[in-house]
């Protein structure tokens, strides 16, 4: 199989440089390589073929059994990781990236898409035409920006914004917000490439019968959103169980915060409209809100990047373990091959481990 998904790779780098044209694709398979328990590889073209050959094509990797339940049976539940929804938000990409290459699903099923706005990786804050590229050991990573690249959208920034299932009252937002994917939700397939790639993750999360989301962020360090994590109210007390969990691990104390009508476009807010048990998890970035390029990142003093990548794995692992256990009708979901400390993280990080 893993010769099988490296060949995957190969085919996607090789097609799209014929083309001449870097889909998401290509991006992420320069970043990751699939681990021993990947079973499957889709674009996201898969479940809107609009995307298909453009930049916001961005690969769905499936861990796990993929049978469904039948009928009277207890489906093994799926869940899904999101990373990448702002393009400079590194530690939620990557503690996907250690997912796809360490984890296995022995029992239940998980996708994970590292790199939701692949387009987003495409440009950065001090160069329009290119990213920052972050040397991590032997691994090179884009550092993008929270928007899609305007050069690659279908559609220009509208006056101003408001997102597709907001209240009539809704305050209307700056125009360039049509390009942040988190606004976005459940998307539209008339929509700028953005809303094209909500509406396919929307898709993607139906077709594959998610029970459980997580949407990995970042914040600025003097931001409220630091090491929280907003849901519905419906599952504020698995958020709350996980959290306890989190402390335990880690140290860090979460704080909570209820989803509601003025989060509307968020992915916790719409994905939970589909009764799916939906959470965004957010942890400090020392170089927002300006992405200054100067600030180390691998081993900052006030936020290095290895903690925040345990911490999200450290949620994922939690959230997703008691969200499990408080769905009805389900079958068993486990993962192995999550990290058993910060320092295993970071020999990762620089190709140690």
């Amino acid at each position: 199989m893993k010769r099988l998904l490296a060949a995957w790779c190969f085919l996607v780098v090789f097609s799209s440089v014929q083309v001449h044209a870097q889909t998401g694709l290509e991006l992420v398979c320069s970043e990751v390589v699939a681990g021993e328990g990947v079973t499957a590889v889709r674009p996201l073209s898969d479940f809107f073929p609009g995307l298909r050959g453009t930049p916001f094509d961005t690969p769905v990797f499936v861990m796990g059994d993929g049978a469904r339940g039948t009928e009277g049976a207890e489906a093994p539940p799926c869940a899904a990781i999101v990373a990448g929804t702002h393009a400079n938000e590194i530690a939620g990409v990557l503690a996907s990236y250690w997912i796809i290459e360490r984890c296995r699903v022995p029992e239940g099923r998980l996708v994970v898409v590292p790199r939701a706005n692949a387009s987003g990786a495409t440009w950065s804050l001090q160069d329009a035409s290119g990213p920052r590229f972050l040397e991590l050991g032997s691994r090179t990573i884009r550092y993008g920006t929270r928007l899609s690249n305007p050069a690659q959208e279908r559609l220009a920034d509208p006056g101003s914004f408001v997102p597709p299932q907001a209240s009539g009252n809704f305050p209307a937002l700056a125009g360039q917000e049509a390009r942040n994917l988190n606004r976005q939700y459940p998307g539209r397939q008339d929509g700028n490439r953005t809303a094209q790639t909500a509406y396919a993750l929307t898709l993607m999360l139906q077709a594959e019968e998610v029970r459980i989301a997580l949407d990995l962020h970042e914040a600025s360090m003097t931001s409220s959103l630091v090491w929280s994590m907003i849901t519905r109210p419906e599952h504020l007390d698995a958020a709350a169980l996980a959290a306890l969990d989190i402390e335990d691990e880690t140290g860090v104390s979460f704080h909570l915060e209820d989803s509601r009508d003025e989060f509307a476009g968020y992915s916790h807010w719409e994905w939970g409209k589909l009764g799916i048990s939906a959470f965004l998890v957010e942890t400090p970035n020392p170089a927002q809100p300006t992405d200054d390029p100067t600030i180390e990142q691998l081993h900052n003093a006030a936020a290095p990047l290895a903690k925040r990548v345990y911490v999200h794995l450290c949620a994922a692992k939690a959230l997703i373990a008691n969200a499990a256990d408080l769905l009805q009708n389900a079958g068993a979901l486990r993962i192995e091959g999550f990290p058993s400390s910060v320092e295993e993280v970071g020999r990762w990080l620089e190709g140690t481990l």
